[in-house]
């Protein structure tokens, strides 16, 4: 397994790059000073200038030629000084480096990117994380009934429940749930509690979880050893239990490894509407007073959790599963 997981991990390096790449892409092949009107309209031509020069836009985007010392870059100066630096004094190899040395820059504000990621991962976790366990808890208990019972009342109803909460999309929980608990039946607190948020994630996504675990289930009773299993007196319990359950559970790690990133990155309309400071209104943030630092750094986190999900649910397909080896 040690080898395995090496070579996983070594895996994860090319799928960064790529990710890395294609963020510089967006953010860097734009001409400077079309990036610096965009963080400051209406700004004059030297203020604009000088916020290329302070952001390294006026340095070589990839490799640093001879020709680059005796050009005018787009801060509007010639930087004979390039001429001194080695060939991968550039953008690209500079943002390469900070990133690797975990160096995640400055937001807008000149606040340190990382402490504004250790103050804001708390209150993200303290939602999404039992959101999460909350959803899949009652998902499987929900859908594993709805399949055993296939065909009737009781089925119907939560085929139908899950396409109605299915066809509601999150801004419409969110108005209806302050109205309701604002208005209506004011027993949970609207702003500054973690509880009614919780309570609109796991509403808007166990519609579509349960509906996807039914079917796994479905699937799964169908099959020749559950019918082996009633045939030789097998109680219900344990072949929901032992069998169905048992067998389901490399689908079902793999719909909750899905959602692991989200645990780190937030909900963004849910963090906005309750003014929870956490990843998600970082992200908001970031997004409408386009900071690209800010931006792109959540871009990396995003897609290094997500690669880490998958190699933690990879591992544990074989602790559930004794056919799958490594």
């Amino acid at each position: 397994m040690g080898a395995y997981i090496i070579r996983r991990l070594l895996y994860f390096v090319p799928v960064w790059f790529g990710v890395f790449l294609i963020t510089f892409g967006i953010f860097h092949l734009r001409d400077p000073l079309t990036v610096a009107a965009v963080q400051l309209p209406q700004a004059p031509i030297d203020r604009l200038q000088a916020w290329v020069r302070n952001h390294n836009y006026h340095l070589p985007r990839f490799i640093n030629l001879p020709e680059d010392a005796l050009i005018e870059r787009a801060d509007g100066r010639v930087h004979s000084e390039f001429a001194e630096r080695g060939l991968f004094y550039s953008q690209f190899f500079l943002s390469l480096g900070d990133l690797l040395r975990f160096d995640l820059g400055v937001d807008r504000t000149r606040k340190p990117i990382a402490q504004s990621l250790r103050e804001r991962i708390g209150p993200t976790l303290s939602i999404m994380a039992p959101a999460l366990i909350l959803t899949a808890f009652f998902s499987l208990i929900i859908a594993l009934f709805s399949a055993y019972l296939k065909g009737t009342s009781f089925d119907r109803a939560i085929v139908f429940a899950g396409i109605a909460m299915l066809s509601v999309a999150l801004p419409v929980y969110i108005l209806a749930a302050q109205y309701l608990f604002g208005r209506v039946l004011p027993v949970v607190p609207i702003y500054g509690h973690v509880l009614l948020p919780i309570l609109i994630a796991v509403f808007a996504a166990i519609g579509g979880q349960v509906r996807f675990y039914r079917s796994v289930f479905l699937e799964q009773m169908g099959l020749d050893y559950v019918r082996t299993a009633r045939a030789k007196g097998v109680p219900e319990a344990a072949i929901l239990k032992d069998h169905i359950l048992r067998n389901s559970w490399i689908p079902i790690l793999t719909q909750v490894a899905l959602s692991v990133p989200f645990l780190i990155t937030g909900s963004v309309l849910l963090e906005q509407f309750f003014g929870v400071p956490g990843m998600g209104d970082f992200l908001y943030a970031a997004l409408v007073s386009q900071d690209f630092q800010v931006i792109k750094v959540l871009v990396y986190l995003g897609s290094f959790f997500y690669m880490l999900s998958a190699l933690a649910t990879d591992l544990l397909y074989a602790a559930v599963d004794p056919r799958i080896s490594f």
